[in-house]
C-alpha cells in the first residue's frame, strides 16, 4: 500500500514538473521581446521628482535605455560608467535613461543621491515596462537609434566608456535619422 502511494506521489510530482516545464517553454517562445531593427515599445514613467517622462519625447536622440535595480551587483558596478557616458555624450544627442525595477522608491532615491547620478532615472513600479520589453536579467541595456529602433541589446554590466563602446555610440550619433 505504501509503495502504491509513493508511486502515485512520484507520478504526480513528475507530471507537475513536466507541466511547469512546458508552460515555461511556451511562454519563452511566445514573444521574445523587441528585436534589433524593430521599433521599441513606448512608455511613460515617473522620475524621482514625480515628473512623467515618455520615451517618445526622446525621438531624434540616441538613447541608452538601462534596466537595473539597487540590489543588483552588476548594475551597481556599471553605474559610474553610465554617468561618465552621459557626461561625455549628452551634448552630442545621447540620452542615458535608467529604469529601476526596485519596489521601494526610497531605495532608488538614496542610491542616486549617494552616487550623484545626473542622467534621467525612472521608476518602473510593478515592472510593467520591463515585462513589455521581456527584460528579466539585470542590468539589461537597449541602444535605440534616433528613429526609435533597437540597434543593439546588452545583457550584463559593461564599461560604457570603453573606447570601442564610445566609438560605436559616436558612429550611431553621426548617423542621420531614418525618419523624414
Amino acid at each position: 500500500m505504501c509503495e502504491i502511494l509513493l508511486m502515485r506521489a512520484e507520478s504526480r510530482a513528475a507530471l507537475l514538473f513536466a507541466a511547469l516545464f512546458a508552460c515555461a517553454s511556451l511562454s519563452c517562445k511566445g514573444n521574445p521581446g523587441v528585436q534589433v531593427g524593430e521599433a521599441v515599445p513606448g512608455f511613460t514613467l515617473p522620475d524621482l521628482k514625480g515628473r512623467m517622462h515618455a520615451l517618445d519625447e526622446l525621438r531624434g536622440k540616441v538613447v541608452v535605455l538601462n534596466y537595473w535595480a539597487t540590489w543588483c551587483p552588476p548594475c551597481i558596478e556599471e553605474m559610474p560608467s553610465l554617468e561618465k557616458l552621459h557626461e561625455a555624450l549628452a551634448s552630442r544627442g545621447l540620452a542615458v535613461v535608467a529604469v529601476s525595477v526596485d519596489e521601494r522608491f526610497s531605495d532608488i532615491e538614496r542610491f542616486v543621491d549617494e552616487r550623484n547620478l545626473t542622467f534621467t532615472v525612472l521608476h518602473d513600479d510593478g515592472m510593467k515596462v520591463s515585462r513589455s520589453y521581456k527584460t528579466f536579467k539585470y542590468p539589461e541595456t537597449y541602444i535605440i537609434d534616433r528613429s526609435g529602433r533597437l540597434k543593439s541589446k546588452v545583457v550584463g554590466a559593461r564599461d560604457w566608456v570603453a573606447p570601442s563602446v564610445i566609438r560605436d555610440l559616436v558612429a550611431l550619433l553621426n548617423e542621420p535619422s531614418s525618419e523624414s
